[in-house]
């Protein structure tokens, strides 16, 4: 039924995917982000259900991300991942995963979970950016083994994280975990100077999988100067709905008649579904994708498929149909050195 209620949902003219922010909090303070701070409480459970219930039944949601803040500092996320999953969405939550326990991961596997975006930014942290791998292996070894759910990992590319760019994206892909590649962006806007137009092209050549293919294919082309036409579907296919309940096109851009998610309706979807003066320069991936993908279903199955046939079927796995356990592992470049010299 939920396969079904997403495919329609590709055609029709209701909402397709939501990101619901459950708290501002943050425990870390990295200095790009901008969808944080240090003391909010966490929004009450029975209101979020409320908000949860209104985007499944009046807007048609069927995929629902959990983030913050920090997501996992909501004392009662796995009931609410719950929820979702009993109202038939795919759930997912995006997270720093410093706070991940066994006792957490075993709560989301019962809850009924489908996937999770881990961000890491750096191998080391630094006062910029702390999400970093060194605090987090130990964490992602115990993921591998006891999560059900699918888990990926996501990078933020900008200037601070150049040095340290290509060991992340290596040791991660040796571990088993698909990886994600995001460009550091303001109020929305990607800011690609050269060097990191060189990295992003290295990722693009090596790392990217079928489901990304084609909005890596979007990012590709403006990076050549060619012309790279779509339309955003923040507001219509897209959903932010921030801490306060209004419903914004992203993280980071207003609609241009804000309202309170419960006092949203299938026709004020459709009214925002026009171009958005943000598109050119746009570097909010999740947007992109869904927008690309609901925008032309067929042509967006087709260009994954064609990744597939180019690459012989490299990175298969990584589309995202397996739990995290179910994954490849491969002993990272530095344990094979130790291991060649024994």
């Amino acid at each position: 039924m939920r396969k079904l209620a997403t495919l329609k949902r590709l055609f029709d003219d209701r909402a397709l995917y939501c990101q619901l922010v459950v708290t501002r909090r943050c425990n870390l303070a990295c200095g790009y982000c901008n969808e944080y701070d240090s003391f909010s409480k966490p929004v009450d459970y029975d209101e979020l259900v409320r908000r949860m219930d209104h985007l499944v039944d009046r807007l048609g949601v069927t995929i629902m991300d959990f983030l913050g803040g920090e997501p996992l500092l909501h004392p009662r996320i796995a009931e609410l991942v719950r929820h979702a999953h009993e109202r038939g969405c795919w759930t997912n939550i995006i997270t720093n995963g410093l706070l991940l326990s066994d006792a957490l991961v075993d709560a989301l596997n019962d809850a009924g979970l489908d996937s999770m975006c881990v961000s890491i930014d750096r191998v080391e942290p630094t006062e910029f950016t702390h999400k970093a791998l060194r605090p987090l292996r130990k964490k992602l070894a115990r993921l591998r083994e006891r999560a059900r759910f699918q888990v990926e990992c996501n990078a933020v590319l900008c200037e601070e994280t150049l040095d340290e760019f290509e060991p992340l994206v290596l040791e991660l892909e040796a571990l088993g975990f698909p990886v994600r590649c995001g460009v550091r962006h303001y109020e929305g806007r990607l800011d690609l100077n050269e060097a990191v137009r060189e990295k992003l092209d290295w990722f693009h050549s090596h790392f990217r999988h079928w489901r990304i293919a084609p909005m890596m294919d979007l990012h590709m082309a403006r990076i050549e100067g060619k012309e790279a036409p779509w339309k955003c579907t923040g507001g219509y296919k897209f959903l932010y709905v921030d801490e306060f309940g209004t419903v914004k096109a992203c993280s980071q851009v207003a609609l241009r008649k804000p309202k309170h998610v419960l006092d949203m309706t299938p026709s004020d979807l459709k009214a925002n579904d026009h171009h958005k003066p943000c598109e050119k320069d746009c570097g909010v991936s999740c947007v992109i994708q869904t927008s690309l993908i609901t925008a032309d279903p067929v042509g967006y199955v087709l260009r994954c498929a064609r990744h597939l046939l180019e690459t012989r079927g490299r990175g298969v796995a990584y589309g995202g149909w397996f739990p995290v356990s179910e994954l490849r592992y491969r002993r990272a470049p530095a344990e094979r050195e130790v291991g060649a010299g024994v």
